[in-house]
């Protein structure tokens, strides 16, 4: 079963989500330059077909789909069809409602056909040889499964940043080790699964929020959730073993990580050619705003409703069934809210995306 429930929704997730369209247009433009390449669909094909895999509530999802539909109008006058896709339980309501805002179609062209598809990224979502082009933005980092074990003192397999440090919160190499081969697995499902999905010639974007010599995505945003859910079992609100419990089953990978199951399989090897592979920081449209205005107060309400867009769902789940009242989570993201205003250096933010553009063969 997969590991998240889909983001916030009812519009909070699409809200909260600047962050997420910086890191999306890190790499954007490679898949745009590279639609000149495609392969022009045969007679017995008369459509392209575009996925987009992770679309959450659709607003950046209809953002990146406009913009490569457009790239594609360049090339040719056959109709497209783009699928929107992501978990069962996410928000396809709100999906809809994007694709047709006031009753008129989001994509900007009359001859798309749009359609979604619910489903797990790890696994094959459309008939083999349909697609052009596969997408993924800021999805592919949250597991598929997660491992039987336990993080008793931390709530993160990749363990706390350095400018946090607190008494007795680590992750041991051996205890991050399965979430590791975990994610080395759910590529090589992925990257399988587009391998049989794709024609040849069609072109797979994958980006993800990961990490680079300097600094890995999590550092500072976990630590405040952890630290305020700490806070809360300190003062006896929650038991603490909601924090031993607790597991936000997401691994932030390299560019090496990220392209290694290709490397490494030769039935990969065969179906892909790596283009492109980077890592590169984006920034973060609340810390643009700080350095812009110095206000903490507003940095620290956007950067939590940024954690908290991505984080409710799963810290939900572990809540035992008396407290998953709406209060309850409430109050942890205001003590999250709080320590921003604190001590914002504890939590500084370093947004690293990574990126690999594919090219079936």
């Amino acid at each position: 079963m997969p590991t998240t429930t889909g983001m916030k929704g009812r519009g909070y997730y699409d809200a909260h989500s600047k962050e997420q369209r910086a890191a999306m247009d890190a790499f954007l433009p490679w898949i745009e330059e590279a639609i000149v390449d495609l392969p022009i669909p045969p007679d017995r094909q008369t459509s392209f077909v575009i996925l987009d895999i992770g679309s959450a509530e659709g607003r950046n999802a209809i953002y990146a789909m406009n913009r490569l539909t457009n790239k594609l109008r360049c090339v040719s006058e056959l109709p497209i069809c783009v699928l929107f896709n992501d978990l069962p339980t996410n928000d396809f309501n709100r999906l809809f409602a994007n694709l047709f805002p006031d009753g008129t179609a989001a994509l900007s062209d009359a001859n798309i056909f749009p359609g979604a598809i619910g489903g797990t990224a790890f696994d094959s979502l459309v008939p083999p040889r349909s697609l052009h082009i596969a997408t993924t933005f800021n999805a592919i980092g949250f597991l598929e499964t997660k491992p039987n074990t336990r993080l008793p003192h931390y709530i993160l397999p990749m363990g706390p940043g350095p400018l946090a440090s607190r008494d007795g919160v680590i992750v041991t190499e051996s205890e991050r080790a399965p979430f590791r081969l975990q994610a080395e697995n759910d590529l090589y499902q992925f990257y399988t699964a587009r391998a049989e999905e794709l024609v040849n010639g069609g072109k797979l974007l994958v980006q993800i929020f990961g990490r680079d010599d300097n600094f890995s995505t999590n550092y500072g945003i976990y630590d405040v959730l952890s630290d305020a859910i700490l806070d809360y079992v300190e003062k006896g609100i929650l038991p603490r073993k909601v924090y031993e419990e607790l597991i936000f089953p997401i691994y932030f990978r390299t560019v090496d990580e990220l392209i290694t199951p290709i490397e490494k399989d030769e039935r990969l090897a065969r179906a892909f050619r790596v283009e492109k592979a980077e890592s590169r920081e984006v920034s973060a449209p609340f810390n643009v705003t700080l350095a812009e205005t110095g206000d903490q107060t507003i940095w620290a309400r956007s950067y939590t409703g940024f954690l908290r867009a991505f984080t409710e769902a799963i810290l939900a789940s572990a809540l035992p069934i008396d407290l998953r009242q709406p209060d309850t989570l409430d109050n942890i993201y205001q003590q999250v809210e709080k320590r921003l205003v604190a001590d914002p250096a504890r939590y500084e933010f370093h947004y690293i995306s990574v990126g690999a553009l594919l090219t079936r063969v």
